[in-house]
């Protein structure tokens, strides 16, 4: 899920390292449903984590971000360390972001669209987190809640034993994202229904250790950078951000 401009200054600043972008999935293919695109990633991806003994380092930008976190739950892997990059990972909830695919809607009321069995075909509606409508997100939503491990389901303990095989979580954001709405979501933190930001140490899936995001924290394992400056579009093109939040993490 690196794009190939990072796959080339990677391989700029650092020499040596194999990089594979999996290449697929664009323009519109992306609104396919969260689930289908963790399978299609996965399967791409299964015979580089074959060739990987040590482990991989995998890298999601934006909804890629949270279809990797996906893959890491649902899926047997050997991903040593996941960075997300500007990526919505306790969902979106904004207008900037609903223009730029749905220009009709806004975001009080897409909600009546996403939140049904027709509108979770899409992928964006699958992590669409209206904190006014909660109760429809939880009924209708099938994707977020489920890696949230907020649906009580049997694959629960699977998907907390493996996201805890991460040994380091690295989390990139800023303020001036654009896009990511709120941006704090890129760092787990969220609205409450006032639509003030929650950050994630106050979140319930946080306190509550759903998922394992508790237990990674405490054991020193996530690494949270907030950036300012920086555009949704431009994350991946940002040396800045790729020498200073992407880089060391890859020795």
């Amino acid at each position: 899920m690196v794009t190939f401009s990072y796959r080339t200054k990677i391989f700029q600043e650092h020499p040596g390292t194999e990089v594979h972008v999996i290449d697929l999935l664009h323009g519109w293919k992306s609104l396919a449903p969260m689930w289908y695109q963790v399978k299609e990633f996965y399967r791409r991806m299964v015979p580089i984590m074959m060739n990987a003994p040590d482990g991989i380092i995998l890298i999601g930008y934006s909804q890629g971000g949270v279809i990797s976190r996906g893959i890491i739950e649902a899926t047997s892997h050997n991903i040593q360390t996941f960075i997300s990059l500007s990526s919505p990972q306790a969902g979106q909830y904004g207008d900037d972001f609903l223009r730029l695919i749905f220009p009709q809607y806004i975001k009080e009321t897409v909600y009546e669209v996403f939140y049904s069995r027709m509108g979770q075909r899409i992928s964006v509606a699958n992590y669409w987190n209206d904190p006014h409508h909660q109760n429809l997100y939880y009924e209708y939503s099938q994707y977020l809640p489920y890696i949230n491990n907020e649906i009580d389901e049997s694959y629960q303990k699977d998907y907390r034993r493996n996201f805890l095989q991460l040994k380091n979580l690295i989390l990139i954001g800023g303020p001036d994202d654009g896009v990511i709405t709120p941006w704090q979501s890129s760092h787990f933190g969220y609205y409450n229904e006032s639509e003030e930001v929650v950050e994630m140490r106050e979140q319930k899936f946080y306190s509550l250790d759903n998922f394992g995001l508790k237990t990674l924290d405490k054991m020193g394992r996530v690494h949270i950078y907030e950036v300012p400056g920086v555009e949704h579009t431009h994350w991946h093109h940002n040396l800045t951000v790729i020498k200073n939040c992407i880089l060391p993490w890859l020795d």
